[in-house]
């Protein structure tokens, strides 16, 4: 084990090298120069390459590949450096302690976290995506090109945000550690990327503050808040077990399993099986009817723990390089002068950098584009003026708009910047974009669910008291007057309000006439009784969505203030906290946004909005919340500093929450790892021979003896019970078999044509005995191999299944498992 640790961390540290001369030329507006980042960036663009040399069959999926890949990266990198060698032996004499602090904490966190994995190591199909993640993995693995075929859909390429999956495997490849193996390391490995991330941004953010000796430990906090601490539902899991407060208390808390009275026997150690899986469903969401409708609501603490590598837990480590590169703009400046098509190209070319790296998030985990486009703009926008700017008062004294606030003004200047970073990102990838299918649907308005105010609490609870303090802080500096914060709220929320109901307006017939019908609304049957009580209900819920708002007002009037300039008072616009304010400013707008508005899906319900949108909320806030905790615990002698009571009073409340959330995460690893049971190991399918012998032999054996892509054919999963162990020989070699996880096809593709035709035509397959019926079935669908297992005996009549032993080869025989193969 420790060995296979040693060759990932090897591994990493190898794509981390070739991507550090590009950082350090790159992100030289950094104190850090982005050395933590460098890490993901050389792993990202060493995977975008080889991507993109795959797709233009310049090469093929080997590791020779892959390295020349890192090799031109690092190659570019020197070659951008040459002439800076000077600057970067300056950097590096003021910078060591901070790089002897990365990499202690990028090696602690990467054993760490591969000795949790090696705990609960399985790759289960029971309460996760692993079944599913690693059958992407092994596709990647198999795929002679790209992009990789579906392996549970032959004949197609997967329908999903893949390049994480294939960044997975570029390490694995790299390695040379069995997938299975490597999808546990790749769990570490992300985490500890994840860790100095953080680390590094936050240290970006407190570095001008701190003078010549610059402060490598209180930015910490940041994975700390990030990795480290969960949200407040653990400490109630605790309270609970051990029968603590009224049952009046846990009714009106109104989380699922802790709503009932506490049962006997009591301890301060949960005893619930799974408990630790409803601290990511803190959030209750109900039908009109009452029916409890699932909402999702992780937080990376847990994701880690539950252990899947799904798209925003490998898009992690790159949502935060893709914040250091957003600082590096904000540091850097942006022109603000009128446009001038003689001088647009010039403008936009240094962008194109920067579209490369946020272009890649929509192939990771398309949700976070938007969000992400949005922080690059809003940095560009807040940033400091450029040396081509003397002032502030350049952009306001040339205004062709002079009614227009400042911010609104610069805003509207910098549009090229924003237009071409959006434009370009997704033109960068086409080739993915193109082959995409989704279930997504549009936007729909929330018409029934508000967010409890003590479900956000708990939510959130470790983030608060620095996004508060964060908040109130940024307006007394920017001297908001408490009328002027509520008035703009008043306005915001009107305006809210006048869009739902231009919203409602445009629906409102169809809703109307279907209401009156008793037909389906948004997923529910509902009566004119049912919908009006529900939308009361939901109006009588509007604390989180007021109290979000306000956060949203404060924020705009804080950035407006800051870009005023008046004879009377000049606000630099680079002041240190407008980059954690707009940190926070974003997570405020994704928490508010699923109150009012979903992404309709197959669902019909917001759990997967509010699943993806509070995922990078408290990613933002960590970042945030980390850079004011530093903030409130470094001595500040600024006339507008809080008094040091107060300063270490909010800190010292903050601590408590923090130890609150804690209290989830260092109950729920043990917890998690005595589910397994097993020895420790990281292989992720040892689990196999115990439980399922006979396939793990089998599967070894296609491993080892079957190369390329040729289909197999096996045993598809019900389409109404998801995660089921069907689908396993694909998951666990790649190859591609006729169908898998059905359910999850539908989501992937939004539509069920394919998966449906496929579920009948092996049925007939497996049950017909016919051989001219069976053989049609096999050609239609170019199948090469029949795998008839356990599984299979177990669902099939068994002449439908002995007919095979007539018509094919028997390639493998062994222990209940008989493969066949179709064409020699």
């Amino acid at each position: 084990m420790l060995s296979a640790i040693l060759t990932w961390y090897l591994v990493l540290q190898g794509l981390a090298l070739a991507g550090t001369p590009l950082a350090l030329a790159w992100l030289r507006h950094l104190p850090s120069r982005g050395y933590a980042a460098a890490k993901a960036l050389g792993l990202l663009l060493t995977g975008v390459l080889f991507w993109w040399g795959c797709i233009l069959h310049l090469w093929a999926n080997t590791a020779a590949a892959a390295l020349t890949s890192a090799a031109l990266i690092f190659a570019l990198g020197l070659w951008l450096l040459r002439g800076r060698w000077g600057e970067v032996a300056a950097w590096w004499r003021e910078n060591r302690r901070f790089v002897v602090v990365t990499e202690s904490l990028f090696l602690l966190a990467l054993i760490a976290w591969a000795l949790v994995r090696a705990a609960q190591p399985q790759l289960e199909t029971a309460g996760g995506e692993k079944w599913m993640e690693i059958a992407f993995l092994n596709a990647v693995l198999r795929a002679p090109a790209m992009p990789p075929h579906d392996p549970w859909l032959s004949g197609y390429a997967i329908s999903y945000y893949y390049l994480g999956y294939l960044l997975l495997g570029l390490v694995t490849r790299l390695s040379g550690l069995p997938a299975t193996v490597a999808f546990n390391l790749g769990n570490a490995g992300w985490y500890a990327l994840a860790a100095v991330g953080a680390y590094g941004i936050v240290y970006d953010l407190l570095a001008p503050r701190v003078g010549k000796v610059r402060d490598a430990v209180r930015p910490l906090f940041a994975p700390l808040l990030l990795l480290v601490t969960g949200n407040g539902e653990g400490l109630l899991e605790s309270l609970h077990s051990r029968g603590l407060l009224p049952p009046a208390f846990w009714a009106w808390l109104d989380i699922r399993n802790l709503d009932g009275a506490p049962q006997p026997p009591f301890s301060w150690i949960p005893q619930r099986f799974f408990w630790w899986w409803q601290a990511s469903r803190t959030l209750r969401d109900y039908s009109p009817w009452g029916e409890y409708l699932e909402v999702i609501d992780e937080f990376p603490a847990f994701s880690f723990i539950l252990g899947d590598m799904h798209p925003h837990v490998l898009a992690l480590p790159f949502v935060l390089l893709i914040v250091a590169l957003a600082l590096n703009l904000y540091r850097r400046g942006a022109p603000a002068r009128v446009w001038d098509w003689k001088t647009l190209l010039p403008r936009l070319t240094p962008l194109l950098p920067y579209a490369i790296v946020l272009g890649t998030l929509g192939f990771l985990n398309t949700w976070d584009l938007p969000i992400y486009w949005a922080l690059m703009f809003g940095a560009l926008v807040l940033g400091r003026i450029s040396d081509t700017d003397d002032a502030l008062e350049t952009v306001v004294a040339s205004s062709t708009r002079e009614a227009w606030p400042p911010l609104f003004e610069r805003a509207w200047r910098l549009a090229p910047e924003g237009v071409f970073l959006g434009v370009l990102s997704i033109a960068l990838y086409f080739p993915f974009w193109y082959a995409l299918r989704s279930q997504a649907g549009g936007i729909l308005p929330n018409l029934f669910n508000a967010t409890r105010l003590p479900h956000f609490v708990v939510m959130f609870a470790p983030l608060l008291v620095p996004l508060g303090g964060l908040l109130v802080g940024a307006a007394r500096r920017a001297r908001l007057s408490l009328w002027a914060i509520l008035g703009w709220n008043a306005a915001f929320l009107g305006g809210i309000a006048v869009a739902g109901l231009i919203m409602g307006a445009a629906a409102a017939y169809p809703y109307l006439m279907s209401i009156l019908r008793r037909e389906t609304v948004q997923g529910y049957s509902l009566s004119p009784e049912q919908t009006t009580a529900a939308v009361l209900n939901r109006l009588a819920n509007p604390w989180v969505g007021g109290l979000l708002a306000l956060g949203v007002s404060i924020c705009v009037l804080t950035f407006m203030r800051r870009m005023e300039h008046t004879e009377k008072e000049a606000v630099s616009s680079d002041s240190a906290d407008l980059f954690p304010l707009l940190l926070a400013f974003l997570g405020l707008g994704l928490t508010l946004a699923p109150e009012f508005l979903y992404l309709k899906d197959i669902f019909m319900t917001r759990m997967n909005t509010i699943f993806k949108f509070y995922f990078q909320a408290w990613v933002l806030w960590s970042l945030a919340g980390a850079w004011q905790l530093a903030r409130w615990t470094t001595p500040d002698d600024a006339e507008d500093a809080p008094s040091p009571v107060r300063r270490y009073g909010l800190a010292a409340l903050s601590g408590l929450l923090i130890l609150a959330g804690l209290v989830y995460t260092f109950l729920a690893i043990p917890a998690r790892a005595q589910e397994h049971g097993v020895p420790w190991t990281l292989d992720g399918a040892a689990w196999l021979d115990a439980r399922y012998p006979q396939d793990a032999a089998a599967i070894r054996w296609l491993n080892t003896n079957v190369t390329g892509v040729p289909v197999i054919v096996e045993t598809p999963a019900d389409a109404h019970r998801a995660y089921a162990y069907e689908g396993r020989v694909a998951s666990l070699t790649g190859l591609p078999t006729v169908l898998g996880w059905s359910s999850h096809e539908l989501q992937w593709r939004g539509n069920y044509d394919e998966p449906g035709q496929r579920e009948v035509a092996l049925e007939q397959l497996f049950t017909t005995l016919d051989p001219e019926v069976a053989r049609q079935v096999l050609a239609h669908y170019a199948v090469e191999y029949i795998y008839v297992g356990p599984v299979e005996i177990g669902r099939y009549p068994a002449d439908g299944l002995a007919k095979f032993a007539a018509m094919f080869p028997t390639v493998y025989a062994a222990d209940g498992v008989t493969i066949y193969r179709v064409r020699p």
